[in-house]
C-alpha cells in the first residue's frame, strides 16, 4: 500500500514525482525506465512519462512499463509540443511532495534512488540538491565518466536562501536542473510555466522556482546520469548556434521574471547569477551569427535592455559590436555590425 504524507497541510499520495519527457527516445528509454522501476526503488514515487508526439515506438516501451509497474507509473500521451510543454503537463498532475525531471535518454544511478527516497520521508526542505555524473558515449560506448562533486556547499546542511549568495558560496555547476529538486508545492506558487514550443527551458526550471524558496540542502548521492555525445542533442555545436531564438525567448521570459520580483537582496544577486548560463549561451549564439533575422529584433532589444538595466557585466560584451548594441540598443545597428564583422574576418 502506497504511503501518504502531510505537508504544509496538504497530503500527498507519493514522496516524489519524476516526469519524463519523450520524444523519439525508443533508443534509450528502456534504460531510463529500468533505472526507476527496480524493486529496490519501491512504490513511493510516481513516474509521470510524457509522450511529446513520438512517431518511433516510446509509447509502446512506456506502456510495457505500466502494465508491469502500475502502481507508479503514468503515461500522459499528448500532441508535439516540446521540451516544457511536457514539464508543464506532468507538474499539472504530479502527486508526489517532491518534484524533480528526468530526461529519457538520461537515467538514474539505482541505488542512490532508493537512498534518495529514504532520505525524502523526513525532509522539509524547499529545495534539494543532488550531484550529477556526466556520461560521455562516442556512438554506443562510454568512453569517459565525470563525477561533479560538491566543491564548497556543505553536504547534509540547511541553507537559508536569504543568507545564501550563490557566486560566493558555490560553484555554477552545483546549481543545474538535472541535481534539483524542488517541492511540488514551491513549484506551484510560483506557478512555474515552461515556454513550449522551444528548446533550453530547462534554465527556466532552474531560475522561477528559486526565488520562491526559504531554505535548501544537499544530499551527497549522485543520482542523475547525464548522456553526453547523443546525435541530435541540443548542446552540441551545430545545433545551437540555429537556435538564436529559442533561447532568446527564454532569456527574455527570465529578465521579464526579474522585473516582476522584488529587488532586495541576496535574490537579485542570485537571480543574475542563474540567468548566466542562458545569457552566455545567447551572446555565444549571438556572435557567430552572420547577420541577424528581423523576426528575432524584439528579443536582442529585449535583452539589451535587460543586460543594461541590471548592470549585467561580462568579457564578451567588450566586443566593439556588442559595446556599440550596449550603447545603442540597436538591433538594426547590430545587424549591420555583425554582416561587417563577417565581411572582414
Amino acid at each position: 500500500m502506497d504511503k501518504k504524507c502531510m505537508t504544509e497541510g496538504k497530503e500527498y499520495k507519493k514522496i516524489l514525482t519524476i516526469v519524463i519527457p519523450t520524444y523519439n527516445m525508443e533508443k534509450y528509454l528502456t534504460e531510463c525506465l529500468d533505472s526507476v522501476t527496480n524493486p529496490i526503488v519501491g512504490n513511493t514515487l510516481e513516474v509521470i512519462i510524457v509522450n511529446d508526439g513520438s512517431t518511433d515506438s516510446s509509447l509502446a516501451i512506456a506502456k510495457q512499463y505500466e502494465n508491469k509497474r502500475p502502481d507508479i507509473i503514468k503515461i500522459i500521451d499528448k500532441q508535439n509540443g516540446n521540451y516544457g510543454s511536457c514539464v508543464n503537463a506532468g507538474l499539472a498532475q504530479a502527486t508526489g511532495k517532491y518534484f524533480r525531471i528526468l530526461d529519457a535518454d538520461d537515467w538514474f544511478d539505482t541505488q542512490a534512488l532508493a537512498e534518495f527516497l529514504e532520505k525524502l520521508e523526513t525532509c522539509e526542505t524547499d529545495l534539494i540538491l543532488t550531484l550529477i555524473a556526466e556520461n560521455i558515449f562516442q556512438g554506443e560506448k562510454m568512453i569517459e565518466e565525470k563525477k561533479y562533486a560538491f566543491q564548497s556547499i556543505q553536504k547534509d546542511h540547511i541553507y537559508q536562501a536569504d543568507q545564501f549568495l550563490i557566486h560566493k558560496n558555490s560553484f555554477e555547476n552545483e546549481f543545474r536542473m538535472h541535481g534539483m529538486t524542488y517541492k511540488t508545492s514551491i513549484l506551484r506558487a510560483c506557478k512555474l510555466y515552461m515556454l513550449e514550443g522551444v528548446s533550453y527551458t530547462d534554465n527556466i526550471f532552474l531560475f522561477q522556482p528559486f526565488s520562491y524558496i526559504k531554505d535548501f540542502i544537499v544530499f551527497d548521492l549522485y543520482l542523475y546520469h547525464y548522456r553526453m555525445g547523443r546525435e541530435g542533442q541540443t548542446m552540441q555545436h551545430d545545433i545551437f548556434i540555429k537556435r538564436l531564438t529559442d533561447i532568446g525567448k527564454v532569456v527574455c521570459y527570465m529578465f521579464d521574471i526579474m522585473d516582476q520580483t522584488p529587488n532586495k537582496e541576496p535574490l537579485r544577486t542570485n537571480q543574475l547569477t542563474l540567468i548566466k548560463g542562458a545569457l552566455c549561451l545567447f551572446l555565444h549564439i549571438l556572435r557567430f551569427q552572420k547577420t541577424i533575422h528581423q523576426k528575432d529584433f524584439p528579443y536582442i532589444k529585449r535583452i539589451i535592455k535587460g543586460i543594461n538595466k541590471y548592470g549585467y557585466q561580462e568579457p564578451v560584451l567588450q566586443k566593439w559590436y556588442f559595446k556599440l548594441w550596449q550603447s545603442t540598443e540597436s538591433s538594426r545597428l547590430l545587424q549591420y555590425a555583425l554582416t561587417l564583422r563577417s565581411l572582414f574576418k
